[in-house]
């Protein structure tokens, strides 16, 4: 970390966020390229934390991915993220918690309609 903490600081000196911004990406340090983002390129913080999202969906890093959809103001995105991935407890989470009761009884009857029959019938009667 203390390199690129250095590099960071010499990159601002000679006003050259993007640089820094690029080095932590390219080394995967997505808290500081955020930090940076957020302080130097706020109008592209919330794209950026999409394309943050979809790399770390692609990378199965399904957790990472959610927070970054969550703060690009797409949630949506995680749950059907996981809805992809059969992980629909996780989905009924995030509409949950996002979208209020409706939103995650929504996924619950796609999830039961998935499903099919017997099994189906249980998702439904549990939420």
């Amino acid at each position: 970390g203390g390199k690129l903490k250095e590099a960071e600081k010499l990159y601002l000196m000679v006003n050259e966020p993007d640089l820094a911004i690029n080095m932590y990406k390219k080394n995967r340090h997505y808290e500081h390229m955020i930090r940076l983002v957020g302080q130097h390129r706020k109008d592209l913080l919330a794209e950026t934390h999409l394309h943050l999202a979809q790399q770390l969906e692609t990378e199965s890093k399904f957790k990472e991915a959610e927070r970054h959809y969550v703060e690009a103001s797409d949630w949506k995105s995680a749950v059907n993220m996981y809805r992809a991935h059969d992980m629909w407890d996780d989905a009924i989470r995030v509409a949950k918690s996002h979208g209020g009761v409706n939103a995650s009884k929504q996924v619950a009857y796609a999830w039961a309609v998935s499903l099919g029959g017997e099994a189906g019938a249980k998702i439904i009667n549990k939420f």
